[in-house]
């Protein structure tokens, strides 16, 4: 017989436990035969033979009635609304099918899904003319082959039927007596069955709801794991000790809670479930632990894909070879250092002053301490995160290798570090922040705070945008590509060396009116509002404006900063130098040469600056997308190629995209 609905969701329940159980365990779901949903047609009473059968299908959607409230249980039914009800009733996929190619069944037919998927499980067929005749009617007959071939109902071949109408010389015999041995028909009589007579709206739900209900299989009762939170005490060979007891550790939890990483581990908080006597689920893990400057607690995840939540509240803790699915947190205890090598977080990542918890975390409270003297220094080597929230006060965050994050959000006072070939794509700081020091390359730094800050720094940063009216000094010794004043009520300082290309104030204020000292700081402002900005020397003259081409070039750095690179797993850089006019893109794994090129941001760097003129967005555009789509193709790019840009001022300038595989 069919294996039913019901024994199919808890087969997948069950998978479901054994390849994901190890971090959490599933707690499956059935479907329930009837929907709460009051039924009832004016022409089917509940002493309706069919009564039930109608019930039960128009409560799940499978069958339905007419406008004037009535189901017509006698009225013969077409063949296109029985293969609707048939597939309705077997739960098929009526979207990703198979066009079955019938001359009378086109695609934008209501009944096209439903015929397409009967079809492709081998339940109906069409006519040889290559027809299936939607608006005809079905006979008994058929509908015995859809019920036997639909349910998968072991054919029984035709032995005791009383039935005069039906010998072993007919192609539906077998059907016919399958049908009767499950009690699904008793005929139209005590010896009819009547195989070619059309079959009714009512007799099609009898059939399948007689169908439905032989090959139901009883749901087993699925055990629910217990979730537990405790201290870890020891790890053995195949055996985890919490203080509240000892389990055994599944094979993929193996690597990680493994005796090397048990110095790091001993003490940690954590959340898991156990059944019979197993840790089928680990949700959270905050370990505790702490080593020293001189010999940090390394915790190796071995490569383990993780989808539940890590805290971090040790100090001098080196964290590597880990992909977090769920939060990551640095907490108030690490004082001194915390390092992350080749560890992606897809959930948010925060560096708090959050304290570790105490023996009361068995009921989520935590508890807060005095701040502590030093500077905490947190390194990210060859990382990859979303966004990371920073609300911990006065550390340094160092950005290795090929680090990625997406936005840095700062509520704290924070140093950020990065090499000189590092940029970080945007920089949120929030209300609360009152000094920032940017030692890195920046695309985008937003300032959101209405406090009184401070922007320090050496790195050169592609756009600083000030959204609020509040007073910032930007004393940056890097270069700001472009300063957007948005608040007329903004109270803006520049450094002695701070060179901004661009200042773009709100409309109708002048410089003066928003840069403090402007007379003193104006040597060090190029345009604004895209204008050169006039100062006086000794012979009279003006700085000499940057040129089409500088300009442009300062606008791709700025797009490149802005954009991710690449997905995490496609370890792709790219670097621009203007005094060579070459890019370079470099890509670790040449299969994933497509992807890489998607996420470059080659085109938006291109072709996203208004200097550009029409003709030349249309032809560099055609250009990378023929490269793209070659690559796709050959499954592999050319060792370079070369842009020509011309600008709306003139001149056309070459560049050349080196391909290092």
């Amino acid at each position: 017989m069919k294996k039913s609905t019901y024994q199919k969701l808890f087969k997948a329940s069950l998978a479901t436990t054994v390849a994901t159980g190890a971090f959490v365990a599933a707690v499956p779901t059935f479907a329930q035969a009837e929907v709460a949903k009051d039924v009832s047609f004016k022409d089917v009473k509940d002493t309706h033979q069919f009564y039930e059968a109608i019930k039960s299908l128009t409560s799940r959607g499978v069958i339905s009635g007419y406008e004037d409230g009535t189901y017509k249980p006698g009225q013969q039914i077409s063949r296109a609304h029985a293969a609707k009800i048939m597939a309705l009733a077997l739960n098929l996929d009526t979207e990703n099918v198979v066009d079955p190619g019938f001359k009378d069944v086109k695609k934008g037919s209501p009944y096209y899904g439903h015929i397409a998927a009967l079809v492709q499980a081998g339940i109906i067929k069409g006519y040889e003319d290559n027809t299936f005749k939607p608006a005809g009617n079905l006979t008994r007959a058929h509908v015995a082959q859809m019920l036997v071939l639909g349910f998968k109902l072991e054919e029984e071949k035709l032995s005791n039927l009383p039935f005069k109408d039906v010998n072993n010389k007919q192609w539906f015999a077998n059907h016919i007596q399958t049908l009767f041995s499950n009690k699904i028909t008793a005929g139209t009589t005590a010896t009819t069955f009547s195989p070619n007579a059309f079959v009714t709206r009512g007799q099609v739900a009898s059939f399948i709801f007689k169908s439905e209900a032989v090959t139901k299989v009883e749901t087993p009762e699925v055990p629910v794991a217990e979730q537990k939170e405790s201290t870890l005490v020891n790890i053995s060979a195949d055996k985890v000790e919490f203080a509240e007891g000892t389990y055994t550790i599944p094979a993929i939890l193996k690597d990680a809670f493994s005796a090397s990483n048990l110095d790091a581990l001993k003490g940690a908080v954590v959340k898991y479930s156990v059944m019979d006597g197993m840790i089928v689920g680990v949700s959270a893990i905050e370990i505790k632990a702490s080593g020293t400057a001189e010999k940090n607690l390394v915790i190796d995840g071995q490569g383990l894909v993780f989808p539940g939540n890590l805290t971090i509240n040790g100090d001098y803790i080196h964290l590597k070879n880990l992909t977090i699915k769920g939060a990551f947190e640095v907490g108030k205890e690490a004082k001194n250092s915390f390092t992350a090598e080749k560890v992606i977080v897809e959930g948010t990542t925060k560096v708090s002053n959050n304290a570790a918890s105490t023996a009361a975390a068995q009921n989520g409270v935590r508890y807060s301490v005095a701040a502590t003297e030093p500077t905490p220094t947190i390194i990210f080597i060859d990382s990859t995160f979303a966004n990371v929230e920073v609300t911990k006060d006065g550390i340094i965050i160092e950005y290795k290798g090929s680090t990625q994050v997406k936005e840095f959000i700062l509520s704290a006072n924070v140093i950020l570090k990065a090499a000189d070939g590092i940029t970080i794509p945007k920089v949120t700081i929030q209300a609360g922040v009152t000094a920032v020091t940017i030692d890195a390359n920046v695309g985008n730094l937003t300032v959101n705070s209405t406090d009184k800050l401070t922007i320090s720094g050496t790195g050169n940063i592609a756009e600083v945008t000030i959204e609020s009216g509040n007073e910032v000094k930007v004393d940056t010794t890097g270069k700001v590509g472009k300063l957007d004043i948005k608040s007329k009520d903004a109270k803006i300082s520049l450094g002695d060396k701070t060179k901004v290309t661009n200042l773009v104030l709100p409309a109708g204020v002048a410089a003066k009116d928003i840069i403090q000292d402007y007379d003193k700081v104006k040597g060090n402002i190029e345009n604004v509002g895209g204008t050169p900005v006039v100062t006086p020397g000794t012979g009279g003259g003006t700085v000499t404006p940057p040129s089409a081409e500088e300009v442009f070039e300062s606008a791709v750095l700025a797009k490149l900063a802005a954009v991710t690179i690449a997905p995490a797993d496609s370890g792709v850089t790219v670097d621009f130098s203007p005094s060579t006019n070459i890019f370079t893109v470099t890509i670790l794994d040449a299969d994933k040469s497509t992807t890489a090129l998607a996420g470059t941001g080659l085109v938006e760097a291109f072709t996203g600056d208004s200097g550009v003129t029409p003709a030349s967005v249309s032809v560099i555009k055609g250009q990378l997308i023929a490269l793209v789509a070659g690559a796709d193709k050959l499954g592999k790019l050319p060792s370079s190629i070369v842009i020509n840009v011309t600008l709306t001022s003139g001149p056309t300038i070459a560049y050349t995209i080196n391909f290092n595989k």
